[in-house]
């Protein structure tokens, strides 16, 4: 059975830095995918909330000047 090699503090400072740094790149993908997910629901969902709340505003409006002229 071979010795275990010893590993300089070099070179355990490089490996721990390339751990982190994959780490890091894996998290920045997914956030950005997250991110650009976020981007298009947003893009057609911040419309149509504009829409919804015009159509609630225009029919409680109407509502009121219907049942004061009733």
């Amino acid at each position: 059975m071979a010795r275990a090699r010893r590993i300089t503090p070099g070179a355990e400072a490089r490996r721990a830095l390339l751990v982190d740094v994959l780490a890091a790149i894996a998290l920045a993908v997914l956030a950005l995918s997250l991110a650009a997910g976020l981007g298009v629901v947003g893009f057609f969902a911040l419309p149509l909330l504009v829409l919804g709340l015009l159509w609630i505003g225009g029919e409680r409006l109407l509502g009121g000047i219907r049942s004061r002229s009733s």
